[in-house]
């Protein structure tokens, strides 16, 4: 056996073990999950609305308080939340073991908690009060993309006669829980308004003409990097530098249309805060400088 043959073996049995483990652990852990399919809730919170605050910037001039079943309120904090089913499959009542429930701890008391009825009107929880720092909801069938909206009133009871802290309070921390057949945990929605991600600040969203767009530009570029290294007599055996060069080129050809499909067809989200320039611009003049430069080392030479 060869010493250049070495790389390839070891490249062989890496991709082998690859190919096989993949499909082995798709099948494990389709197994062990057992009969019942699996859940998949995705939980949104938004963020917390503090009105009587937001008011306390009139002064002196005003006073407000809140009474709500012959209880009288001082402080109000507003949290709002979205529960949606994201699985394949529908949550049926029976598959609750403990019911769904919002609670916070102490100081914080929970108000009420009211269903919203903008999103979806037809998905309408039965909210129960537990104690004061407690809610739990019936069982309800949850199709999939059924979405339910909530709205929880809380109260600081460390200022309830009317008294605001000096430095703001630690906001409440409001707790989901259920026990639901075959459903780990309610898993966090993404935030649409985030404009960075884990992976360095990389994000990618491709959808409709923008995904087609890479694509097919993409292979384009792929297929005239190949042209013009071949041309260029930088592909005349398949060892390393050569394949190395393949697969840098095919780097750069995919990441040059995701840069441009991010101008071309823009989003919601890159219209309301803009393309981000470092991430894409530099990747698209790579692109063009690679390919002069290899359109002038495949160019026909004249003789002398």
């Amino acid at each position: 056996m060869s010493d250049q043959s070495t790389p390839w073996r070891i490249l062989t049995a890496v991709v082998v073990l690859l190919t096989i483990a993949v499909p082995a652990y798709v099948a494990y852990d389709i197994y062990g999950r057992g009969p019942i399919p699996e859940k998949r809730v995705e939980l949104f919170q938004y963020a917390q609305i503090d009105p009587l605050r937001d008011l306390s910037t009139l002064g002196e001039r005003a006073s407000f308080s809140l009474r709500l079943e012959k209880q009288t309120i001082n402080n109000l904090v507003i949290v709002r939340a979205s529960l949606e089913n994201k699985g394949g499959v529908p949550i049926l009542p029976t598959d609750f073991y403990e019911k769904l429930s919002v609670s916070v701890d102490k100081p914080w008391k929970i108000v009420a908690v009211e269903n919203r009825s903008i999103i979806s009107p037809k998905i309408q929880l039965r909210w129960k009060r537990v104690s004061d720092s407690r809610f739990e909801a019936e069982p309800a069938l949850l199709n999939p993309g059924d979405r339910v909206d909530t709205t929880i009133y809380l109260t600081n009871t460390e200022f309830s006669d009317g008294t605001s802290p000096e430095r703001g309070w630690k906001e409440p921390d409001v707790k989901w829980d259920a026990r639901i057949a075959n459903l780990r945990g309610f898993s966090e929605a993404p935030d649409p308004l985030a404009r960075f991600g884990g992976g360095f600040g990389i994000v990618v969203r491709l959808s409709g003409w923008a995904l087609a767009f890479t694509l097919v530009a993409a292979l384009l570029f792929q297929a005239l990097y190949l042209h013009l290294l071949s041309r260029a007599g930088f592909l005349r055996d398949w060892r390393w530098p050569s394949i190395s060069l393949v697969l840098g080129a095919s780097m750069l050809a995919f990441a040059a249309a995701e840069g441009s499909a991010t101008y071309l067809f823009p989003d919601y989200l890159t219209e309301m805060t803009g393309v981000d320039h470092w991430l894409n611009a530099p990747v698209i003049i790579v692109h063009a400088l690679a390919l002069f430069f290899l359109y002038w080392k495949a160019r026909p030479r004249s003789s002398d």
